[in-house]
């Protein structure tokens, strides 16, 4: 048997979305330049979109792992 390696907390899915949530926040903070609230957003985006693949890479290989499907 195999042993994986430790993964970075930075790769979690909790990170992530704890990375969307601060970076929403701050795109949505008046009291930011524009500059700063333009890149918050793009960074929300692409964590929220992170989130998304790896929620979805984790479902399919636990699918795959149980042999639905």
């Amino acid at each position: 048997m195999a042993v994986a390696g430790k993964r970075s907390y930075l790769d979690t899915p909790g990170y992530l979305a704890f990375l969307a949530v601060v970076a929403f926040w701050a795109a949505a903070s008046s009291g930011s330049p524009l500059y700063v609230r333009v890149l918050a957003g793009i960074t929300a985006a692409l964590a929220a979109g992170h989130l998304a693949m790896t929620l979805v890479r984790r479902r399919r290989d636990r699918r795959t792992a149980s042999g639905g499907g």
